[in-house]
C-alpha cells in the first residue's frame, strides 16, 4: 500500500498526511504521556522523522521487495544498540547471525535494478537504523502508554515533515487534487492500519518485552511484502533477491533464536543416534 500511495504523493508529504491524519484521531490520548513528553519527543525525532523521511524517500525509487528486505537490518540495529545501551549481551551466535544477515543485505544492494537503487537501500538501511533508535529510547524510558506515545510521535512529526517537505518537494497540491481514490485509501491505510494499529500494538510489546524477543516478529514482513508486490504490484523477484531474503531472514533469526536453534539440531542429532 506504501508503494501504491507513493505513486500519487510525494513520498515526505504522503507520511507528512499520515502523521497529521493519525495526530487529530489520536490527540485524546495525549493527556496519558504525563511526565515521560521528553522520551516521546525523543521517539518522534526518530522513529518518526527521521526514520519515514528516509523510508518514504528509498521506497520512492526501489521495488517493494527488495527494498523491505534491506529494511529488516533494523532488527539487527536493535540487537547491536539492545547490547550497548541497555546492556543485552550478544553471544557468538548472535554475532554469527548479524555477519549473515548483512551478508544478504549486501547481496541486494550488489544488485540494483534501476540507476540509483542502490542509494536508495542505503537510505532505506539508514531509516532502519532510526527506527532503531526509537525502539531502544522507548525501551530504556517506558513503560509509556502505547496510545499517549504515538499520540506525541504523531503531533510532533506530522508539521515537521511537512515543514520538510514544503523545503525540498514539489507537487503537493497537485496531488492532493488528482489523486484518486487507490491513492487516498492507500493513505488510510497506513494511516489506520500501519500507524494506529501496527504502531499502537508495536509500543505496547516494547513496554513488556526486551527488544531482542520482540524484533524478530518483523520478520514476517518480507514474505507478505513480497507476495504483495507481486500479486498488486507485478514486480519480478530475481535469484539475487531471493538469495539475498533468505540470508537476510536466516540471520537475523539466528541472532535472536540462535540457542533455540542449537539445541534443536543438537536433540535431533543425538536421538538420531540412538534410533
Amino acid at each position: 500500500m506504501l508503494k501504491i500511495g507513493l505513486h500519487q504523493f510525494p513520498p515526505i508529504f504522503m507520511v507528512g498526511m499520515r502523521f497529521v491524519m493519525m495526530s487529530v484521531i489520536l490527540l485524546p490520548f495525549l493527556r496519558g504521556i504525563r511526565g515521560k513528553t521528553g522520551p516521546a519527543l525523543m521517539v518522534s525525532l526518530t522513529q518518526g522523522v527521521a526514520h519515514f523521511a528516509l523510508l518514504y524517500i528509498g521506497f520512492r525509487y526501489v521495488d517493494v521487495s527488495t527494498g523491505i528486505i534491506a529494511y529488516q537490518t533494523n532488527a539487527i540495529f536493535t540487537v547491536i544498540l539492545g547490547a550497548i545501551l541497555l546492556r543485552e549481551q550478544i553471544t557468538r551466535l548472535g554475532m554469527l547471525g548479524i555477519f549473515v544477515a548483512f551478508a544478504g543485505v549486501s547481496l541486494i544492494v550488489g544488485e540494483p535494478k534501476s540507476s540509483g537503487s542502490a542509494a536508495s537501500l542505503f537510505i532505506i538501511i539508514g531509516s532502519a537504523f532510526m527506527f532503531a533508535v526509537g525502539n531502544i529510547v522507548a525501551r530504556r524510558f517506558g513503560p509509556m502508554k502505547p496510545a499517549a506515545l504515538n499520540a506525541v510521535v504523531s503531533l510532533a512529526a506530522g508539521p515537521s515533515l511537512l515543514l520538510i517537505s514544503l523545503m525540498f518537494e514539489h507537487g503537493q497540491w497537485e496531488a492532493v487534487q488528482h489523486a484518486d481514490w487507490v491513492g487516498w485509501s492507500a493513505l488510510m491505510y497506513t494511516v489506520l492500519a500501519g500507524g494506529i494499529a501496527g504502531f499502537g500494538i508495536w509500543y505496547w510489546l516494547l513496554n513488556r518485552y526486551p527488544v531482542d524477543k520482540i524484533a524478530p516478529f518483523g520478520l514476517l514482513m518480507p514474505f507478505f511484502a513480497m507476495l504483495g508486490s507481486v500479486f498488486l504490484l507485478q514486480e519480478h523477484i530475481t535469484v539475487m533477491n531471493i538469495i539475498g531474503a533468505v540470508l537476510t531472514v536466516l540471520g537475523v533469526a539466528i541472532a535472536q533464536f540462535g540457542k533455540t536453534l542449537a539445541g534443536w539440531f543438537t536433540r535431533s542429532a543425538v536421538l538420531a543416534k540412538a534410533n
